[in-house]
């Protein structure tokens, strides 16, 4: 089986993860691997957010690893927030490495001013409250393992 390509997102929520990957996707190919889709199949409208977190995250992983079993396949953009190590190394560490060739961080290096903006443009369960994204800014951690790329407000790759 050929070796996958891991793309692990890591910003803001409206910070352009969910667009770029589909951007990724419709020009190379590959499989996205979204937390929130995963959350809204799943945690009914009246159900708080995190309700059913550990299912969600659990058939999530699940998607991922399917994923990187499927001959198929060979880029998985795995999209959640992932703000810092620790939250990369819970989803990471769930992963077999046998069959992954190379982890790549993606970045989003966009203002909290822009992600509130685009926020706001949101509906329903997809909106996220200010104060929540004020705080995922203020705890937000540079990865320090693998190699990482830098996506600004536009989607284009920092150089």
């Amino acid at each position: 089986m050929k070796l996958k390509r891991v793309w692990l997102m890591s910003g803001l929520p409206g910070s352009g993860k969910s667009t770029w990957v589909k951007r990724q996707i419709a020009e190379k190919g590959g499989f996205w691997a979204s937390r929130d889709a995963m959350r809204f199949s799943m945690v009914r409208e009246d159900e708080p957010y995190f309700e059913r977190e550990t299912e969600v995250f659990n058939a999530w992983i699940s998607q991922i690893c399917e994923a990187l079993n499927n001959p198929l396949i060979e880029d998985i953009y795995v999209d959640a927030t992932h703000l810092n190590d620790r939250s990369r190394e819970k989803t990471l560490s769930r992963l077999p490495k046998d069959n992954i060739q190379k982890i790549t961080n993606v970045v989003f290096k966009v203002p909290v001013e822009i992600c509130l903006e685009r926020n706001a443009l949101r509906t329903g369960r997809e909106v996220v409250p200010d104060s929540a994204i004020h705080n995922m800014a203020k705890s937000f951690k540079m990865p320090k393992k693998y190699s990482t790329i830098y996506v600004d407000a536009e989607g284009r790759e920092i150089v």
